[in-house]
């Protein structure tokens, strides 16, 4: 398993607020999550992700196939991030402290409605580190409550989402918005790849071979279709000059 993501929440609005812009909130818990697994919370590795602690919205701090990133998705920065024993269970907190109005209209709005309660939740993306494993019986995988057991995760990033999703927090697809463009990508080359191929290539490949598919190339490697477009091109410009020099000649005969 590669890139993960698990939730949290606010934890409390301190009275101080609107001076620190600082939120504190619960990110992550030993719960079993809607995706049936459980994170080890004491085994969190933070560093990396202390040398650059930003908060994104709705995790599009890379953009994603069809849009770039934006800078003002980067909504705070957390100096606190930590994992703390609260009421006897070890917990990944974050303090979010975010940016305000003068640098950053998106993250002041997000700050506001986290304030008023239309926002209240986190998501954090993480690598696993180790191999984890299945729980036994019932946990077992295959089982009805079937649960992995991570045995530790490295920290890449965290965001503010929306939408619910465990017990202790919500859940946003970190890819959503470009499995939809994978998906349409897949159905427009005719079902001749794979979702996990097309992942695999670059976006001008992709381009290339949907470029390939406009002028019915039917060639599925990458590297010809962009050959066998630049032929397809450079004979279309060749036929423009002919049909342009024999029109012209018409001109001249009064045809």
């Amino acid at each position: 398993m590669s890139k993960k993501i698990t939730f949290g929440h606010v934890r409390e609005i301190p009275d101080d607020v609107n001076e620190t812009r600082i939120i504190p909130f619960t990110l992550s818990t030993p719960t079993r999550d809607r995706y049936h697994t459980v994170l080890n919370q004491s085994n969190w590795q933070l560093d990396n992700y202390r040398k650059n602690p930003v908060v994104g919205y709705m995790h599009n701090l890379y953009g994603d196939i069809c849009n770039p990133p934006d800078p003002d998705d980067v909504i705070a920065m957390d100096k606190g991030i930590a994992v703390q024993d609260i009421d006897g269970i070890l917990t990944l907190t974050g303090m979010p402290n975010f940016e305000p109005a003068s640098i950053n209209m998106v993250a002041d709005k997000i700050f506001r409605k986290i304030l008023l309660g239309t926002l209240r939740a986190a998501s954090v993306g993480f690598n696993e580190i180790g191999e984890g494993e299945w729980g036994s019986e019932e946990e077992a995988e295959g089982e009805e409550r079937e649960t992995y057991y991570f045995v530790g995760q490295e920290l890449w990033e965290y965001s503010i989402v929306s939408i619910p999703a465990n017990p202790d927090a919500v859940k946003k697809s970190m890819r959503k918005q470009t499995g939809a463009a994978l998906s349409y990508v897949m159905q427009a080359l005719g079902t001749k790849y794979r979702i996990s191929q097309i992942e695999q290539m670059r976006v001008c490949d992709v381009l290339d071979l949907l470029d390939g598919k406009d002028i019915e190339i039917r060639e599925t490697d990458p590297e010809k279709v962009r050959k066998m477009i630049k032929d397809e091109m450079a004979r279309e410009e060749v036929a423009k000059v002919i049909e342009q020099q024999q029109a012209e000649i018409k001109k001249k005969l009064g045809l």
